[in-house]
């Protein structure tokens, strides 16, 4: 069950720099919409791009292989929070996790993700459990579940999950000119919205795209 819930996280935050700088050719239009229509005039002029939790979700259902995850879900909280939930042999599993840090830039791309609170839908007992097991030591148990993780490196240290996502991003957002620029240094969340810090602002992005349509 851990596996399939590590994956989700996991799933999740490589999601979100493609969901974010991905090109129109490589994702469904109406997540693009959706992420459009959340950006605000002073967000964009401040370097902030605005990702509503629907387009995440729109995002992951798509990555998320349904043989290992059924009906995931993320709701984004404030304070850097968000709410993983998905269905398992055990019932609804929830995860409450924290964004320590999210970084992209020309040299490393990483995440690191602290998971507050397990639990599991109706078992009380299952939960109070989980608070004294950290995932951590469930990996020196049983192995890492994410060594075979294609692309990515994740590595586990209490309840502390860092992912080293640079082989992904690669392989992805750094073939265009847009991916090669962008640099995210921070994240933070808002209820249902999700904010990254980045050095695009807006009379960047507009520069990128005119010079986009000019070599084309």
């Amino acid at each position: 069950m851990w596996k399939k819930a590590l994956c989700v996280v996991l799933i999740i935050l490589a999601a979100l720099p493609a969901a974010a700088v991905a090109a129109p050719d490589d994702s469904p239009a109406a997540m693009l919409q959706t992420i459009w229509k959340a950006q605000t005039i002073e967000g964009l002029n401040s370097g902030i791009w605005v990702i509503p939790e629907d387009a995440i979700n729109q995002y992951f259902a798509s990555c998320a292989d349904g043989d290992k995850v059924k009906n995931p879900n993320l709701k984004l909280l404030g304070d850097n929070k968000m709410l993983v939930t998905f269905d398992s042999s055990l019932g609804r599993v929830g995860l409450t996790c924290e964004i320590k840090e999210f970084v992209h830039n020309q040299t490393e791309s990483y995440a690191e993700v602290y998971v507050r609170k397990k639990e599991v839908a109706e078992r009380p007992f299952v939960s109070w459990m989980l608070k004294f097991i950290p995932l951590g030591a469930i990996a020196d148990l049983y192995g890492n579940p994410l060594k075979d993780a294609g692309q990515l490196d994740a590595k586990f240290s209490g309840n502390t999950l860092k992912i080293n996502f640079r082989p992904l991003v690669e392989k992805s957002l750094l073939g265009n000119d847009f991916g090669r620029k962008v640099e995210i240094s921070g994240m933070t969340t808002r209820e249902g919205v999700l904010e990254l810090h980045t050095n695009m602002k807006a009379a960047d992005l507009l520069g990128v795209l005119l010079s986009s349509q000019k070599n084309g």
